[in-house]
């Protein structure tokens, strides 16, 4: 599992705004969205990666709002456990996360989706509301490392 969340940031992860905004948006619902299926097919499509991802972190799961590339069965389920989320520390920071090398990277490299998920390269960028409340990531993954660069991260921010 992931290193756990030290206080300030456990602090900031259950922020109970982020979490009231999430239900009181009705992102965490199973409607099909193509809006939110472009933007991951775009990321999908330009960064070459297997995966692209809109991530939304609630207390103990991440939900998918559009997913590109999942296999089963976490394509059916449409969320994980947060066992299984680089998506948290994007959300609980409110920061960019880059991963070249989930095996090598202190911070995921005991998260269950490197095993699971087969999940070795990430870049996440924060979902956030004109507030600021980080909502969740739309992210990149790779089962394979990847040396991500200025422009990799410029792209993904400039689409989220």
């Amino acid at each position: 599992m992931s290193q756990p969340l030290d206080e300030t940031t456990q602090e900031l992860f259950f922020d109970v705004g982020r979490l009231k905004a999430l239900h009181d948006l009705s992102l965490l619902d199973n409607n099909a969205e193509t809006v939110y299926d472009r933007f991951t097919q775009l990321i999908h499509d330009v960064l070459g990666t297997p995966v692209a991802l809109i991530s939304l972190v609630a207390e103990d799961f991440q939900y998918f709002k559009s997913q590109i590339g999942l296999e089963e069965p976490w394509k059916s389920q449409g969320k994980t456990p947060l066992s299984h989320s680089f998506c948290q520390h994007v959300a609980a920071t409110n920061q960019p996360l880059i991963v070249d090398n989930a095996l090598e990277n202190d911070l995921v490299k005991d998260n269950l989706a490197v095993r699971d998920m087969h999940v070795i390269a990430y870049l996440g960028i924060p979902l956030t509301l004109k507030d600021g409340t980080c909502l969740g990531s739309f992210c990149a993954l790779d089962n394979q490392t990847k040396n991500w660069d200025a422009d990799d991260l410029a792209i993904m921010q400039e689409l989220g």
